[in-house]
């Protein structure tokens, strides 16, 4: 890393030893090497307690591994599927694991921290009332945001949260479905934003969200790309910095350690060449495999692993293609694929879910006579 040694992190260096306790006068006190190496430590520390543990969601969401290259260098593959339950996929249980995460998704973590220190300190109803007060205001949220964005309330979004979380190690650093109904936010933008910092490097990842469900996979590859192409337009990503910039103190970080990230976001400041942009998208469609899968004579799931190896295989140059047209060959891009009986269905379950009302498009095309934009 480069010349973090300002503010508040330098005055920890000079208070703190290098183990952390008061000095005895006997530290590199003053050292640019150990200042850089704390700030370095307590940062990736800080963002690494944000995490939480997602492994519980490997019961419902399958993963198959695979060697499926393309011609974009940047471009990572990732294939996920919902996990079987007697020959069929169990896609109702999967919206319920994953909307038991809504709360940690719409809302800022300072306010869900709050109410977490009341654990054992307030009496159990009153501590469950709030609990259910914060999952009604995601909810909320999530129905007012998708509104605003003229969407028709799909877990997509939620979804690639998880896996960014989970699968690349990087917790969400704003809630922006919290922002998406303030009048000071843009209508369109991420759908999210995550961070991870590689202490090798000294780099920051920032990972920027696009989620796309179609029910043909055709079409969501092509407004994939689109939507990838128009994130990373260099006014949009100046935007999206600086709304991360303005809200970061939501993210209940430390002043130390948010104001080195924020050294690190500032495209003006000495690390801004330290920062790297990610796209994280996920591509979810209608595939006809569930149903060849259950009428199979064998293992129902391992018939599925196949098939959607061999249409990820067909779909691969397709990405890469619509990618290359787009000028981004080389962006850094983590595509995570995954196959469902019906997008419609998908939809119907998780609006149910948090209490949505508006009727389901089923199409692209009926989408389009109805004035509702399919993601």
């Amino acid at each position: 890393m480069g010349s973090l040694l300002s503010g508040e992190f330098a005055i920890v260096s000079e208070q703190q030893g290098n183990n952390g306790t008061e000095s005895d006068g006997a530290s590199t006190t003053g050292d640019p090497a150990v200042a850089l190496t704390t700030l370095a430590v307590n940062l990736d520390a800080a963002l690494a307690a944000l995490k939480r543990d997602l492994t519980k969601l490997e019961a419902n969401l399958g993963t198959i591994e695979h060697t499926v290259k393309t011609e974009c260098a940047g471009l990572t593959l990732r294939l996920h599927f919902p996990a079987f339950r007697q020959r069929k996929p169990m896609v109702a249980e999967l919206i319920d694991a994953v909307s038991l995460h809504i709360i940690n998704f719409c809302l800022p973590r300072s306010q869900v921290n709050e109410v977490q220190a009341l654990y054992n300190k307030i009496p159990v109803d009153e501590f469950m009332q709030r609990v259910e007060r914060m999952r009604q205001e995601a909810f909320d949220l999530f129905k007012r945001a998708h509104q605003k964005t003229n969407r028709n309330g799909e877990a997509g979004e939620l979804i690639l949260y998880l896996l960014t979380e989970w699968l690349l190690g990087a917790p969400q650093i704003i809630a922006k479905m919290s922002l998406k109904t303030s009048s000071e936010m843009a209508v369109h933008g991420a759908d999210g934003v995550h961070v991870r910092y590689c202490t090798d490097t000294g780099r920051l990842f920032v990972y920027w969200g696009e989620a796309k469900l179609y029910q043909d996979i055709g079409s969501a590859i092509t407004a994939a790309a689109e939507s990838i192409a128009e994130s990373l337009r260099e006014e949009k990503v100046k935007h999206e910095i600086t709304l991360v910039k303005r809200f970061l103190n939501l993210s209940d970080l430390e002043a130390p350690v948010r104001s080195a990230l924020l050294e690190l976001l500032d495209p003006f400041g000495s690390e801004t060449t330290n920062r790297h942009d990610v796209v994280t998208c996920l591509i979810a469609f209608d595939f006809d495999g569930f149903v060849k899968a259950e009428g199979a004579t064998g293992d129902a799931q391992a018939e599925f692993r196949k098939l959607a190896l061999v249409k990820l295989d067909e779909a691969a140059p397709k990405i890469a293609n619509a990618l290359k047209d787009k000028g981004m060959a080389h962006q850094a891009v983590e595509m995570f694929i995954v196959p469902v009986p019906s997008i419609a269905r998908m939809r119907e379950l998780f609006q149910d879910k948090i209490g949505w009302k508006h009727p389901v498009p089923e199409d692209e095309e009926t989408a389009k006579k109805s004035g509702k934009r399919p993601k």
